[in-house]
């Protein structure tokens, strides 16, 4: 949750990586989420909270953010299980599975498929809407491909980040795709 403001606030998801960041001593979890999900809260301290389903709510800080690609990472004190990477490259026709707060229904799940990827995006056919912003999008081996962004409002359609645009400003990657 970000509310900079008690009549307005933002909700997203995000998911906990590897990730040494600044802060990693007293706030030892790493987060990713997405820019358009803690933009308001940038630059007010303490106005960041998250919380895991049927769990309390703790502060976040926001660490880093790349406006360009809609990417941030936050720190946090509450462990939480980290997920890891993708080695593969998305190809069309690939299974794919978004998790997420689907409109504030926490742990929801959408599966579905690449339709293809444009520079910094992946097109996917899962089901997203408000509140799934900065979740995971889970290849079939249960790696993350990509961070849940954007849906279409006309086409049957929906977009996350790739690791292409992850792994321009937020973490040092290696990748051959």
């Amino acid at each position: 949750w970000c509310e900079p403001t008690k009549d307005k606030g933002t909700q997203g998801t995000g998911w906990a990586i590897e990730l040494e960041t600044s802060k990693s001593k007293t706030l030892p979890t790493t987060l990713i989420t997405n820019h358009h999900v803690i933009e308001d809260c940038i630059g007010i301290d303490g106005s960041v909270t998250i919380n895991r389903l049927f769990e309390d709510e703790v502060a976040a800080s926001i660490i880093k953010w790349d406006e360009e690609n809609d990417l941030a990472v936050l720190a946090t004190a509450k462990k939480l299980p980290v997920l890891s990477l993708s080695d593969n490259a998305p190809w069309p026709g690939y299974w794919v599975m978004a998790l997420g707060s689907a409109d504030g229904y926490a742990g929801s799940v959408s599966f579905g498929n690449v339709i293809n990827d444009s520079n910094n995006e992946i097109f996917i056919t899962n089901n997203i809407s408000n509140g799934n912003s900065g979740g995971p999008l889970i290849d079939n081996e249960g790696f993350v491909i990509g961070v849940v962004s954007w849906g279409h409002k006309v086409q049957q359609y929906n977009g996350a980040m790739s690791l292409d645009a992850f792994c321009a400003k937020i973490l040092e990657c290696e990748f051959d795709w």
